[in-house]
This record gives C-alpha cells, structure tokens and sequence, in this order.
C-alpha cells in the first residue's frame, strides 16, 4: 500500500494507546523505544521515522504487516486510512524516496528554524501555535486540539510534513507578519533570520520567487494588522434578584476588545430601592430605572471621549433573555431604539456559573471556528423548538456548529435553549421573538448568515432598523467577559 507520512500519522493518532500497542506486537524493536509516561505524539513520530527506513527498503514487508495488525485492532479507523489515502493529493506516490522529491522530509529547514527558536519565552511559543493554527486553518484542516506538554517540539515536528514550498511560503511569512505586527520590537533578531532562511532557500528554488515571499508577507501582514482595530464596548451586568421580584442590580464598564489593556468602571448616581430586611446594602433598581442608568453609562463615555463605534453587551441571565433590549429608548420622545444606534448584543451571565466549567473547552473550541468562518450558513443548527432540550443538546454537539437559528418566534423557553448552549458549548443563538413581517423567521435568518460570520452582529443591526423586526442575538465571545469574571 502506498506510503503517506502524514496520512498514516492522521491513522495512528486515531488509534487507542492499548491498540498502538498492540499494533507493534511484531515491531519490538520499535516498542522498546518507548519510555514510561511518553507523550503519545513522541511515540507516532517513532513509528513513522520506523518505516520511512522500511520503505528506503531496508524492512518493506514490515509496512503491509503493521497495517494489517491495524486493521484487525481498529478497522474503523483503517477503513478511514485508506480512504484519505485514495483520497489524497499523493496518488502518485509508491515510496518514501517518491514522496521526499515533494516533501521536506530530510528536516534541513526544519534544522534551520530549530536552530534560530532555542531558549525562546512561552509567549513566543504561544505566537508560533497561533500562526500554527492560523496556517492550518488556510489549508482547511484545523487541529482544536493543539495543547501538548512539549509545545515546541510539537510544532516543529508537525512541521516536518509540509512541503518546502509550503512552509517558506506560507507558514514562514505568516509567522513573520503576526510577529512584526503584534510585537513589533521584541523579537527583531528573529524575524531577520526568519527571513534570511526564506530567502536563501528561495535563490536556490526553481518553483519559488522573492516576489511571491513578498507577496504573502503583506496579505498577512494587512490579515493581522485588520484583527488589530480597536473597537470599545460597554458591558453592562444585570442579575435579577432571587428574592425580590421584579427589582435587579446593575454593573457597567467601558472596555476595548482586550479587556486586560483597557478597563474603566462607569458609575452609578440613581437612587436605590430601599429594602428593610437588606442588611448587605446590595442595589437593587426597577426594570425603568435600569433603563436610565444604561443611558446613564452612554452619557459618561460620550463625554469623556470621541468615539465612532460603541457595541453594547448584555450580560443577562438566561431569565431574562426575553428582555427586548435592543428596542429600549429612553425617552417618551425618543423615536430612535437602542439596537439602531448601536450594535446590541445579549451575553450569558449564567454560562460563566462554575457548574458550566466543564464546558468551557468546548465554547472555546467553536469560537475558533467563529472567527474563521466565511461561510456560516451550515455551521448553523436549525431548530423549530419541537425537541426537548437533551435532543437539542446532542444536535448541537456537533464542534463544527457555532450556532443555533430558530425557525420560529421565541416567546418562552428561554431556560431550556439557554442550557443547551451552555453545555454544548455553543456560543451563538439567533432568533426572533415575533414572527417578521414578510417572510418567514428562517429565509429571514438565513439571509443575515450570507456574509463573513464576524459581520453578523452589523447585519442583525441594519435588519432592526426594517419595521417590525424583533430580532435577538446570543454572541458569547469567551475572551471578553464581565471583569469580575475574567480577571479572577
């Protein structure tokens, strides 16, 4: 059967520590190598460096054994083997010696790139699975799961499998425009030898040119430098009052996109509710009184500075999730809603209860995707409300769904679609709360899902401003949290 390092790679991470195992019962040569409480990435690279000496033809019947030792441990994830494989862009190639004429095999860049990264600091790391997972995601194959112990060695293992062209031209400028525009003072020495390694690599190629280099270093260097506008928020905390209907406490603070380089707490002047029994001297406010504060933490930002774009976030309690914020106006002369002048967005107050910690690798994981997705119409799981919510659960366990869409008006059940976002994972919900005006509540949807998936929040905005569109949006952000959250 044909070889492919990282098809086979794809095989052996799929399998279970006890069939890896097994599967070198005729390989103990190779087993041996292995030591106790060995990462088990190490353990696939000492398997595949195995048989790329077999297929050099020093052991070439060991190959199809190992593999029929893998079918009968997993035949599942075989079958998926050689499906890839048949699959695969490498149909041509039969054997090790074949492949390396397109792959960089003989680890020379890699050496080179080793040699220019020792004794960096963890953020440097950090940078490099970034960019990692960056330039796999260009490439359409995310890997979510990108958390080893060894981090660096990791990577640069991963490396090994890419073609020479792809690296100086993908990987390599990438990593140079996130470095340069991100941190543009810290790490110079490294991106001039980064550089000097592309372009020696590139005098002595035949399919590879300093324009193209140049090419993709100011595609990404625009890409990140995009991710770097700054946009201000103010987060606004409401939490109900479990033991006095109908009264509520409230929180405000201005921010930008990362709340650990700005953070100003808003103030709060409007009287209180007095409660006898409260001794903890807790403020409580009425529904209209809340209004007024909100408009109230408008006021203090617009006076303290210019600025162009305010996005509102809603920290609500699932309880309160019926609340048509982006429809508040705070005068009786007031024609203009909240939801037209800004975009609004309503955030999970009940997610970060520490029963949901369980989750939050799963919000984590589909965020990634959110902030990648161009086409998110099928990342969007349809639902009419007509299943009970453990259904509901299952449907949206799916990691590539970001988001749930209803298909018809919302009007109660708020708990329940709440739960099930929350221990999905999933950080996005979209819904109308009465039925819309022409249309349907799902050709309504689905058209606001036609664009880029970071633009959704600016489209739900222009569809308020269409007569009679009460339209909700759940956009849970797990890096911008309440500040009493994510500061702990």
């Amino acid at each position: 059967m044909k070889y492919n390092r990282e098809i086979l790679r794809q095989l052996l991470t799929a399998l279970t520590d006890p069939e890896l195992y097994e599967s070198l019962d005729n390989f103990p040569s190779v087993r041996n190598q292995f030591s106790d409480n060995q990462q088990k990435y190490l353990k696939v690279e000492t398997i595949l460096n195995h048989f790329e000496t077999c297929q050099n033809g020093e052991d070439e019947e060991g190959f199809p054994k190992f593999l029929e030792v893998i079918k009968r441990c997993n035949n599942t994830a075989y079958k998926n083997y050689v499906k890839r494989l048949e699959s695969s862009e490498d149909k041509g190639v039969s054997s090790l010696s074949d492949l390396k004429k397109g792959v960089n095999l003989d680890t020379k860049l890699i050496d080179e790139l080793t040699n220019i990264f020792p004794e960096q600091d963890d953020l440097f790391w950090q940078c490099v699975k970034q960019v990692y997972q960056d330039f796999l995601w260009q490439l359409s194959q995310p890997d979510l799961e990108l958390e080893p112990d060894n981090l660096s060695g990791y990577l640069l293992l991963q490396l090994e499998d890419w073609p020479e062209k792809t690296i100086i031209l993908e990987f390599i400028p990438r990593l140079l425009a996130y470095l340069s525009t991100k941190y543009s003072n810290q790490y110079l020495k490294i991106v001039r030898n980064l550089q000097k390694i592309a372009n020696k690599h590139i005098d002595i190629s035949p399919v590879m040119t300093i324009d193209a280099l140049k090419e993709s270093l100011r595609n990404f260097k625009q890409e990140y430098k995009k991710s770097l506008d700054i946009n201000y928020y103010l987060i606004i905390e409401i939490k109900d009052s479990q033991s006095h209907p109908n009264l509520f406490q409230i929180s405000g603070w201005l921010t930008k996109n990362n709340i650990a380089d700005y953070l100003k707490p808003l103030t709060n002047q409007h009287l209180r509710v007095k409660i006898e029994e409260n001794k903890t001297q807790e403020q409580y406010y009425k529904k209209e009184n809340i209004k007024e504060i909100v408009k109230s933490f408008i006021t203090q930002i617009t006076n303290a500075q210019e600025i162009q774009e305010l996005i509102i976030e809603f920290f609500l309690p699932s309880s309160l999730f019926g609340w048509e914020v982006d429809k508040w106006k705070f005068d009786s002369s007031d024609i203009i809603c909240l939801g037209i002048v800004h975009e609004v967005r309503i955030r999970s107050l009940d997610r970060l209860k520490p029963m949901y910690n369980l989750y939050k690798n799963r919000w984590e994981n589909k965020w990634r995707y959110v902030k990648r997705c161009v086409s998110p119409l099928p990342q969007f799981l349809n639902s009419d409300l007509n299943c009970n919510v453990n259904t509901l659960i299952g449907q949206l366990q799916d990691k590539k769904i970001v988001g749930l869409k209803l298909t018809s008006a919302l009007k109660s059940n708020h708990e329940e679609i709440a739960s099930a976002l929350y221990y999905s994972g999933t950080p996005i919900a979209l819904w109308f709360r009465s039925e819309p005006p022409e249309g349907d509540c799902k050709t309504e949807l689905d058209n606001l899902l036609q664009h880029d998936l970071s633009q959704l929040s600016t489209q739900v905005r222009t569809q308020r401003s269409q007569p009679e569109r009460h339209i909700s949006l759940i956009w849970d952000d797990p890096n911008r949290l309440i500040p009493t959250y994510q500061l702990k």
